[in-house]
């Protein structure tokens, strides 16, 4: 049996910039809490999309994904938003046993329904217009000419994934249709990620490629002064030292801690969306990580507090991933999907020898200060030198990283820093 493949590629570019502007007033966000313990049963089988809650499920997915990727000795970084949903528009044609595994995965409902409905609820807050950050996710089908896909499939990729879908030559012009693809996903992710499906892959055999992008840019609602800015140390995880560009601010931030670990939120400007750093108090990420769940993720957000000052220091760090997940997802217990003789795509086509092929990922991320010479903190700077802070929460070992949409509670983007590098971006 002629093996044909559908390939699916996830990309997000996260663009972070740290510029001098106004500082406005933070509060904890009450907006959207998510569930810390998940009852996978439960989130499956309901027939209600009131009672479906897609940012627990996403979230639960991206403690169970990031126990799966973590390396001790690198940087890691992924969107499990942009992974979710992008398996979610394969889901939306698998049946039998291809369908139950990813359900079981993903936390996806067993009624597709559900789903879809609250896929197109959850897309469209994302891609809701703010003036103060740039924040957007696309899909897109791209089939073979003349392949036939069912009628139904497409239209719910339209209606509820917001799927574009375009014919391509993927016979007679494999490296033109790559091409066209890698271009497309350069366009959404700001010149970001390119060439991201690699030379030789998409062939003859290929019959659809199913692409998701996010793409962020915000900035912060209280700056960090470049002026301030200093090499210092930072301890790596093995006990080495380097030097890096250690940017510091005294000010009111959301703050926690337990015995192990300290959590602080850094707001985006738009009252939306946050980045939340967890630093453990002594050098052992790798612990940290080993025990990092999404119910103690989520008591350590519960036990934030608001109104104390915080002196922060964080490492600039810029870095870029790279990734196959077919790999950790058989692990996770998605087989026949990535099987031909045991996939059952037939939701997307009769073609009963359809399979995923591979699922590439590429990441990236920039987080600095931008100056200007029209910045008017020069005032407040000299004011935050006097300042007595409660709390100190100094970045100088191994942490993680995550963003969230606190409109939804979903993580879009998770990620460690091991080793800070840091390279202005053009």
């Amino acid at each position: 049996m002629t093996k044909c493949k559908i390939i699916l590629v996830i990309s997000l570019s996260i663009l972070a910039l740290l510029c001098i502007g106004c500082i406005e007033n933070s509060t904890i966000n009450t907006k959207t809490t998510v569930n810390s313990t998940v009852d996978t049963k439960t989130i499956i089988n309901t027939d209600s999309v009131e009672e479906y809650d897609i940012a627990t499920a996403n979230n639960a997915f991206t403690f169970d994904l990031y126990s799966m990727v973590k390396n001790e000795d690198e940087n890691v970084l992924f969107s499990p938003y942009s992974i979710f949903s992008a398996m979610a528009v394969c889901y939306d044609g698998t049946e039998g046993s291809t369908k139950e595994q990813m359900s079981n995965a993903f936390y996806y409902p067993l009624n597709k329904l559900v789903l879809e409905e609250s896929s197109k609820k959850m897309i469209g807050t994302i891609n809701s217009n703010n003036d103060a950050y740039d924040l957007e996710t696309t899909n897109a089908l791209w089939v073979l000419e003349n392949y036939t896909l069912n009628e139904q499939y497409v239209s719910n990729a339209k209606n509820y994934y917001d799927g574009m879908v375009t014919p391509v030559d993927f016979v007679n012009e494999p490296e033109a249709s790559t091409d066209t693809i890698n271009k497309w996903v350069e366009e959404k992710t700001n010149e970001k990620i390119k060439k991201l499906i690699p030379e030789g892959e998409i062939g003859p055999d290929t019959r659809l490629v199913i692409t998701n992008t996010i793409y962020f840019n915000g900035t912060w609602v209280k700056e960090f002064d470049p002026d301030i800015t200093r090499t210092r140390s930072f301890t790596l995880s093995n006990g080495d030292e380097k030097s890096v560009s250690t940017m510091r601010i005294v000010e009111k931030f959301n703050y926690g801690e337990d015995q192990k670990a300290k959590i602080l939120e850094l707001p985006y400007k738009g009252d939306n969306l946050s980045m939340y750093i967890v630093l453990p108090k002594e050098n052992n990420i790798t612990e940290l990580e080993n025990n990092f769940t999404l119910k103690y993720y989520s008591k350590l957000k519960e036990n934030m507090s608001t109104g104390d000052y915080v002196e922060v220091w964080i490492p600039k760090f810029t870095f870029k991933t790279e990734a196959e997940l077919k790999s950790p997802l058989i692990e996770m217990g998605v087989v026949d999907a990535f099987n031909p003789n045991a996939a059952n795509f037939s939701g997307i086509t009769p073609d009963k020898s359809l399979a995923i092929s591979e699922i590439y990922h590429q990441a990236f991320v920039d987080v600095h200060e931008k100056g200007t010479e029209a910045a008017a903190a020069t005032g407040a700077i000299i004011l935050e030198e006097e300042i007595e802070y409660t709390w100190e929460f100094k970045a100088d070992h191994p942490f993680l990283f995550m963003i969230e949409d606190k409109r939804t509670g979903c993580i879009l983007f998770i990620g460690k820093v091991e080793s800070p590098e840091y390279e202005k971006m053009s």
